[in-house]
Parts: C-alpha cells; structure tokens; sequence
C-alpha cells in the first residue's frame, strides 16, 4: 500500500519519502513510539516502496508481488523477528545476520525490521551492535520499539530515529466512525481510551470498556454506606483478581484525571467521559484521592498482597 495509507504520522513519512527520492536511504532507522501507532504498517511500506516493481512518489504501487508479498511476511528478501518468548534471543539475531549477508533473491534491497527491539537481551544486542557497525551495502534494518531508551547507547547511536506521536483524539475518532461504523460519543470515548494508538483503538470492546467503568462508579459509590464486615468483603473479592484490581485502579485514576482537568480547565473536550456524571468534589480532595489510587497501584506493582492494599484503599475511600 502506498505512504498515502499512513494516517497521522507526517513528519516521520515525510522523511522517509525524501530519503527514497534522493535515494538517500540510511542503513539503520528506529521507529520509536507507543503500541500499536504504527510503526510496523510504516516499516513494511517502507521496505515495500524499497523493492517496488514500479515505484512512485507515494511509495510502493500496493499491487506489483512485492508490495503484495512484503505485509503478508511471504517476500524472501524481507524479514522480521520479534520476541521469542519475553526476549529476542541471539540465535535470532545470527540467523538474520547470516540472511542479511546474502544478496537480495529477488528484490533490491534486503530488509530487517526487528519488531519490539527493546527484548533484545544482552548477548543479541552485543551481536545485534556488530551488524550496525558493518551493515551489508545492500541492506536496511529497521528497529521498532516502544522503549527506545532500553536500548544500548551505540545500537542507538547507529541508528537514524524517527518519533511516532500519538495521534490526535479528532484523527482517530474519525477513523472509528470510518471504519467501524461507531457514533460520535463511542467513537470518541474509544479514541480518548486509547491514548493515541490506533491499533488500541480499532481493537477496543466499547461496550467492555464501558461496562467496567460502569463497576467502577458502582462500587465506589456503594462503599460510603458500607459497615466495616461489608467493605472487607468488597476488598477480598476484588483482591482474588489481581490483574482486574490493577484496572479498577486505573479506571479510578482515569476519572479523577477527568474530574481535575474539568474542574481546573472547564474543557469538555479534553475529557474521557464528558462532562456528564462528573462530581463536583473540590480540586483538593481530587487530588488526594488520585494520590491514594496511585500510591495502591505502586504497592501492587511492588508484589504487595492484593488484599491489603485493597482493605486498605477500600477503607480510606470509604471514609473519606
């Protein structure tokens, strides 16, 4: 597909446009943003305007065998690796180094695209540094992560970066509305939900996500006319499940983040929810309570026993 099907990423395609036209392309690029905004789909355009039968301004054709092979992971000339397991492990690395190595079999350019980098461990990324210092004349190499900062200094160093932003709530909103068939409040409670992602945003149960946020109100709102046996249940059933407890927190977070910037901005338009159904708790009892929420999910980060931090969260709520 061409350039032209990239939504939202300007600056970083139109760098790579120039390179391709003045035939300036680097050995080495590191795609670095959030999840899921990107990065991939540009990486496999890019390597598809490379080997493209009959190349444009705006890239690859999108219908010669290359640019039809290149995004479905069937060109031979092609190739990317991506954890195995919770690392990118050094026998991956040797084997696209000794690809690498070969002459292109039927495009014009070998392409390696190392999709989320940051999992290299210490000894691929020390064999990884050897391929950058002596890069194959006829190859390109194209690192994705959302972490570039994990990365040794001198992979980075080698590398030309290129930033993915977040894409605009209006942007992905409308590509919702497009492509899913999703109304104006769905379309931008999911955009706000997804923080810019639009691999997030495509693949997001609105009705799911509205449901939880739904338990969410539900429980706080019961804990204040809760005696002390009542709560203590309330904390031990919501502690069995760790994971759900993390994004309740969360979700609690991510209202009273609403609820401040309504109360010190008045912008609906910067909200999650809207103005509807937001409190009108005083800014430093806002605060407080987003402090408390925080400090339960540090603990939780920390291994502390789900059940007390959620006694102990559940009882301050319940009497603050």
């Amino acid at each position: 597909m061409p350039f032209s099907s990239i939504i939202g990423h300007d600056r970083p395609v139109a760098i790579l446009k120039r390179a391709l036209a003045n035939d300036a392309v680097a050995h080495a690029y590191l795609f670095s943003g959030e999840p899921g905004i990107g990065k991939r789909l540009t990486a496999l355009e890019f390597a598809a305007a490379l080997n493209c039968q009959t190349p444009g301004p705006d890239g690859g054709c999108g219908v010669c065998a290359a640019c039809s092979r290149i995004p479905a992971g069937s060109h031979p000339d092609v190739r990317t690796i991506a954890p195995d397991g919770d690392e990118i492990k050094i026998d991956q690395i040797r084997q696209a180094q000794a690809d690498l190595s070969l002459r292109p079999f039927e495009g014009r350019r070998k392409v390696l695209i190392i999709d989320g980098a940051e999992a290299m461990n210490e000894a691929s990324s020390n064999a990884f540094l050897k391929t950058l210092e002596e890069p194959p004349g006829d190859s390109l190499i194209i690192l994705i992560t959302a972490m570039p900062q994990s990365l040794l200094a001198t992979i980075r160093s080698r590398s030309q970066e290129l930033k993915f932003q977040p894409l605009p709530r209006g942007v992905l909103a409308g590509v919702l509305k497009e492509r899913r068939g999703l109304g104006d409040e769905d379309a931008w409670f999911a955009a706000a939900l997804s923080r810019g992602s639009i691999g997030r945003a495509l693949d997001m149960d609105v009705a799911e996500e509205r449901t939880v946020r739904e338990q969410y109100r539900a429980l706080t709102a019961g804990l204040a006319g809760m005696q002390d046996e009542e709560v203590l249940a309330v904390a031990e059933g919501v502690a069995k499940d760790r994971d759900g407890f993390v994004r309740l927190i969360d979700i609690g977070i991510e209202r009273l983040r609403d609820e401040a910037v309504l109360s010190i901005t008045g912008n609906e338009r910067l909200l999650v929810y809207g103005a509807a159904g937001q409190g009108t708790f005083p800014l430093p009892k806002l605060l407080r309570t987003m402090d408390l929420l925080t400090e339960s999910r540090q603990l939780l980060d920390r291994r502390v026993s789900a059940q007390l931090v959620a006694e102990r969260l559940f009882f301050r709520l319940a009497r603050s």
